[in-house]
């Protein structure tokens, strides 16, 4: 298998679940990061109650692997990846009640043998997502098309200083953004940054990023503003709040001296230059769960759940109704 055939068999497989590798590469690599990861204490972080009601999804007509959902400000579609290997493809649903939709297919344009997925969508109708069609010749990875009739048309890639490029540390390891979640107005930006190698079975270091549009382009926030956000942990699969004031995302910690989904966690800010505060667990959300988003009246929160051996979507709903 080739180095780019084996990274993009990594990027899938870590984004539907961590893996071990039985190679001894990979064993080696395993270790050497969790040697720099802490020991997950769930005392040391606080607990988050504004949430309740943790409630199954359902996408009638579609049986298999639910992740990364993204969703209109509408609420009339939803949009989410599969899970297969090596490559991952973008399906669409359409809204039948608040709990329910059905199932219409793969998105358009977007289908290649690659990773293709995590959407987002701004209040114009934009859908944001990961490609690594072109990858690593093109560095690219974020792209933006417009959502019609399950369709990305004219995808193109997201244009700013958020991708890595010829970074020298860690030779071999291959840098990726991905993850974006766009704000409403598409000023506001956040994403995953990611170390990937065929030497490891899972990303690391796994961060945060945030960007802000300028002139066209996204230009990559000051490192302070997620000072709180990012640890030795794995924090990943951010979503921001429509006056970017608020921010969830996934944390992967090591539990019994192995990657653990932890939780879901959320944090505040009073302003736009403000650093977001320590985060807190939303207590609410339990299991293997990944990728928060919000709602379009962000009452609720989204995300996918593994159940029955199957990545399903939940939500949960917010105390107090906004």
């Amino acid at each position: 298998m080739s180095i780019k055939s084996r990274f993009q068999f990594t990027v899938a497989t870590i984004i539907a679940g961590l893996i071990v590798s039985g190679c001894v590469q990979a064993k080696q690599g395993m270790q050497h990061a969790l040697a720099q990861m802490p020991v997950y204490q769930p005392q040391m972080y606080m607990p988050n109650d504004e949430w309740y009601g943790e409630e199954p999804v359902t996408i009638r007509g579609y049986s298999a692997d639910v992740m990364e959902i993204g969703i209109s400000p509408d609420g009339r579609y939803l949009l989410f990846n599969d899970r297969n290997k090596p490559d991952k493809d973008m399906h669409w649903s359409v809204r039948i009640d608040n709990r329910t939709y059905q199932y219409k297919g793969k998105v358009k344009n977007t289908v290649t043998p690659t990773v293709d997925g995590t959407p987002s969508f701004d209040a114009a109708g934009n859908i944001y997502f990961t490609t690594l069609k072109s990858y690593p010749g093109d560095v690219r990875t974020i792209h933006v098309a417009r959502f019609k009739d399950g369709a990305a048309v004219n995808p193109l890639p997201v244009s700013g200083n958020i991708y890595i490029k010829n970074r020298k540390e860690q030779i071999g390891t291959f840098w990726v953004s991905l993850d974006p979640d766009i704000s409403d107005d598409g000023k506001l930006l956040f994403y995953s940054e990611g170390g990937f190698s065929p030497k490891r079975p899972f990303p690391y270091p796994f961060k945060v990023r945030g960007a802000q549009k300028v002139n066209g382009k996204f230009v990559k926030m000051d490192d302070r503003i997620l000072a709180n956000i990012n640890t030795q942990n794995m924090e990943y699969a951010p979503a921001i709040s429509s006056d970017g004031l608020e921010l969830f995302f996934t944390r992967i910690g090591k539990v019994n001296g192995r990657p653990k989904f932890v939780g879901i966690f959320t944090a505040k800010r009073k302003s736009l230059e403000d650093p977001f505060s320590k985060p807190e667990k939303i207590m609410a959300i339990t299991g293997d769960v990944e990728a928060p988003v919000l709602s379009g009246d962000e009452n609720h929160l989204y995300y996918h759940r593994k159940a029955g051996g199957r990545f399903r979507a939940y939500r949960v709903t917010r105390k107090v109704q906004r």
